[in-house]
């Protein structure tokens, strides 16, 4: 089954740190930006194509469901949303 998703939902898009980024008391992951679920696939996907650690540590954040922490379901999402209408 394939869920509905809406491409217009605000969702926090969050970047993992490197390893060698961490130290004591830094946070494992730091918000990027606050966009429509449309936007966030594209910028991981379009944007961030030159830097595959960045791609695999993207995390999106949805209020309405469960986190997206792959990014294959990403890319699947990418790939969705350049199908549906935008509104």
């Amino acid at each position: 089954m394939t869920a509905a998703h809406d491409f217009d939902e605000m969702v926090d898009l969050l970047a993992l740190s490197r390893p060698f980024e961490r130290s004591a008391g830094m946070n494992m992951a730091c918000k990027i930006a606050t966009l429509p679920l449309r936007d966030a696939v594209t910028l991981v996907v379009e944007d961030w194509a030159d830097d595959k650690f960045r791609q695999l540590s993207a995390v999106i954040l949805r209020r309405s469901a469960p986190a997206i922490r792959s990014f294959e379901e990403i890319r699947h999402l990418y790939e969705t949303a350049e199908m549906a209408p935008a509104t």
